[in-house]
Formats: C-alpha cells, sequence, structure tokens
C-alpha cells in the first residue's frame, strides 16, 4: 500500500470532524443549546443563562438541556463555570417553530 493510500483514511477522518465541529459551533448570536455536563437540571441552567444575559426559549432535546437566546460570548465564562457545552442549536433538534 503506498503512502498516499494509507494517510487517505486519516485526512477523510480530519476532514469529516472538522465539518462536525462547525455544524455544533455556536453562533456569535442567537439560539443556543446549553447541554449540562455535570448532571445539573435545567432549573440550574435556567438561573445562570438569564443572570447572564439569555432569554429562554424552551426545553431543550436532552435531558436538563435548554434552547436559549443570547450572546456565545457572554454566555461562555458562566457556561465554564457551570460544566456546560454551548452549541448551535439546529432547528431540527430543538424544534423548528421556535
Amino acid at each position: 500500500m503506498s503512502r498516499l493510500a494509507s494517510g487517505l483514511p486519516v485526512q477523510l477522518l480530519a476532514a469529516a470532524v472538522a465539518l462536525g465541529a462547525i455544524d455544533f459551533a455556536p453562533p456569535a448570536e442567537g439560539q443556543m443549546l446549553l447541554m449540562p455536563l455535570a448532571g445539573q437540571g435545567a432549573d440550574s441552567l435556567a438561573v445562570w443563562a438569564t443572570v447572564a444575559g439569555a432569554r429562554i426559549v424552551g426545553p431543550g432535546p436532552l435531558p436538563g438541556s435548554l434552547v436559549v437566546q443570547g450572546s456565545a460570548g457572554t454566555l461562555a465564562g458562566a457556561a465554564l463555570r457551570h460544566a456546560t457545552l454551548i452549541v448551535a442549536a439546529p432547528p431540527a433538534a430543538c424544534g423548528a417553530e421556535r
């Protein structure tokens, strides 16, 4: 097997991971999905997210998750302190009617 052929799967995997990361990168402003990583509930997320300036849109598709409207830059520090992941809120996963 040539060196070119053996490196191709690795390059394809890297490209797939990069494209997937782009799909889930939160917007600078807009709807975002807050996903707790430490098992905290949606009530806990709602408290710190609203203090950080977010508007609650509704529950997210995963247990304890919330869809919020706000600024990723403003929410980032609070999310880190509260062990929460911020990702894009795709309409298909979070309800197209939002």
